[in-house]
């Protein structure tokens, strides 16, 4: 499966120091120019611990790679920032599933037709297949809520999420 990610569930999952799940999940993980500028280079800048961890994966099973095709019209469309629009025409080139967490990225994503997951979904789907229990999930989710200013992600979304994973066996 090929899989191409914004940048937000690749820092998500690097500051809670697991983007070991993404790989294991999914395998190898597409990502365009401007992502890698928005996830490590402005975030080496800021001096971001999250940034070194993503550059550490960049080749191996993070890899570079530029829609073929212009993006512009997806920026025009849908009024979204360039890293999404560009990680949208690269699924779109490639089929890919998209991993994005911004609500008018994912929203324009799906008018494209194209499948998307975001950081809670990439959470969920490690727990289906095994790569965390139950305990890990609740803490991640802990994690995202506690430290808001870090994750970007709607309390309440992450509360259902919570209640959710507590009625599994």
């Amino acid at each position: 499966m090929i899989v191409v990610s914004d940048s937000t569930p690749l820092i998500h999952f690097a500051k809670i120091g697991r983007i070991d799940i993404i790989f294991t999940l999914y395998g190898e993980i597409l990502i365009t120019r401007e992502v890698y500028n928005e996830a490590v280079e402005e975030g080496l800048i800021l001096e971001k611990e999250d940034a070194v961890f993503i550059k550490e994966h960049i080749g191996k099973e993070i890899q570079i790679r530029n829609s073929s095709s212009s993006f512009i019209h997806l920026i025009e469309k849908y009024f979204i920032h360039k890293g999404e629009a560009g990680s949208i025409q690269l699924a779109l080139e490639t089929n890919s599933l998209l991993l994005i967490n911004e609500r008018d990225g994912r929203n324009a994503a799906k008018k494209e037709g194209i499948k998307v997951k975001g950081s809670i979904g990439i959470l969920f789907d490690a727990l289906g297949e095994g790569v965390i229990d139950k305990k890990e999930a609740l803490g991640l989710l802990s994690r995202f809520r506690e430290e808001p200013q870090d994750f970007w992600i709607d309390p309440d979304i992450i509360k259902l999420a919570m209640e959710k994973i507590n009625l599994k066996k």
